[in-house]
């Protein structure tokens, strides 16, 4: 079994393989998530779609684009390393895109870095240490029984980092509750204050894509492309 850092539990080994083979296999339309009634089209995984769009601007777009999706046991490594399992749309993600390699490094979102595996798992403990020393200084009592999307004004295990840069990342908020998997921006002052930025990792995927095709603002900042590279202008104060 492994353990949280509240103490609980989450799934053993071998059941963070099962579940992660089976979402693979229902992605790719291998099983049927309905078993016992008439087999039907699987839906369109969002993730996919929308990380598709984005994809094809790059390649179409930019002098050179690589990138490679995580495998099974990498998402598998990280996961135990973060205490649980995460957002089926997070997994999806990471399957699509584990980060740009430095000699081929796009600046994909405006103020924000992506972040591979390993960053991402490393991002995440180093703002536990942080502001696990904050809290303690400040006498804060744990933060238990919160749902996703709740303001805690601490990191918790849960906020897992896909991107950051200069003290503000952002997270997939792998709580609990209706708003499980909503993405918040996590700053180096106001932590979570600012409450979720998107509903779901899709949802900021479209607005991404869309913004790239239509030169469209996303997060206040319009793309451009400036000597075969991703550029993004400012538009509004932060």
């Amino acid at each position: 079994m492994v353990s949280t850092d509240n103490g609980s539990h989450t799934a053993s080994d071998d059941d963070l393989r099962r579940r992660i083979q089976l979402q693979t296999e229902y992605d790719a339309g291998v099983v049927n998530p309905a078993p016992h009634r008439a087999a039907s089209p699987s839906p369109a995984d969002p993730v996919v779609e929308q990380w598709g769009r984005i994809a094809k601007w790059l390649n179409d777009n930019l002098s050179s684009v690589s990138n490679a999706g995580a495998t099974d046991e990498q998402i598998q490594d990280a996961m135990r390393a973060t205490g649980g399992l995460w957002p089926e749309e997070l997994t999806s993600f990471f399957r699509l895109v584990n980060g740009f390699p430095r000699e081929n490094w796009v600046s994909i979102f405006p103020m924000h870095e992506l972040f591979d595996l390993d960053r991402a798992v490393e991002e995440r403990q180093l703002e536990l240490d942080i502001w696990g020393e904050i809290d303690a200084e400040m006498g804060a009592e744990p933060r238990f029984g919160t749902s996703a999307g709740d303001y805690v004004g601490t990191y918790l295990p849960e906020f897992i980092p896909f991107a950051g840069a200069d003290g503000y990342l952002l997270f997939v908020d792998a709580r609990s509750g209706p708003l499980r998997g909503c993405v918040t921006e996590f700053q180096k002052v106001d932590a979570d204050g600012a409450g979720p930025k998107w509903p779901s990792l899709s949802a900021m995927l479209t607005d991404l894509a869309d913004s790239l095709g239509n030169g469209t603002a996303f997060d206040g900042h319009t793309p451009a492309v400036v000597d075969g590279q991703l550029r993004w202008q400012h538009t509004m104060s932060r």
